[in-house]
């Protein structure tokens, strides 16, 4: 196994030779691409610390193949032919759900995909849509929709920033999106809630 920083500062190419994969594996890559993308956590991680025990010259044969092992299945269970299909729906962990959170507050001026939160608890996106709307009530889209409204409202009583501003931070692509948005879930203006908010602390 051969791990290879790509010309990405963040990226890397995992080379698997086909003799440390079981068959199960070489049966799953059938439908992997050679070359994909994909914004992997684990996969991140587990390449750190091979790069970690590769320069502390800590990592031999026996290490090297099981970490191939671990990789290999990994890729084959998410990435395969068998990972679109049916998967028992398990519950998301307290842990899980503060993972999720902290990253959505983390990102909440970006966009974020179900995929990413998805990938930080490595289920396939329609698996992690199901469980994450049994667990919260709501789903994930509208979950992290709900958080930027929750974030703007903090801003709007504590900052003095432009609504524009207070638009871009919350996430929203544009004040009139973030205007539509807000009244929705509110039932006022942003401009109408920074107001009353300064009568009430007046």
């Amino acid at each position: 196994m051969d791990t290879i920083a790509d010309s990405a500062p963040n990226g890397w190419v995992i080379a698997l030779e086909s003799g440390v994969l079981g068959q199960v594996s070489q049966e799953a890559f059938c439908a992997v691409p050679k070359w994909s993308t994909s914004w992997d956590p684990f996969l991140r991680e587990t390449v750190d610390t091979l790069g970690a025990l590769h320069n502390a010259d800590l990592i031999d044969a026996a290490c090297a193949d099981a970490f191939a092992d671990v990789i290999s299945m990994h890729i084959a269970l998410r990435y395969g032919h068998c990972a679109g299909s049916a998967q028992p729906d398990t519950p998301l962990t307290r842990r899980m759900l503060t993972r999720i959170h902290l990253f959505i507050h983390e990102h909440i001026a970006e966009a974020i995909s179900v995929e990413q939160l998805a990938a930080l608890v490595h289920m396939s996106a329609s698996n992690f849509a199901r469980v994450f709307k049994t667990a919260t009530g709501n789903p994930p889209h509208l979950y992290v929709t709900l958080e930027r409204v929750k974030f703007a409202r903090t801003m709007l009583c504590e900052d003095t920033l432009p609504l524009v501003e207070v638009a871009a931070h919350a996430g929203f692509q544009t004040q009139q999106h973030f205007t539509d948005v807000f009244h929705r879930y509110t039932g006022m203006t942003p401009r109408t809630f920074r107001l009353a908010h300064r009568n009430v602390g007046g």
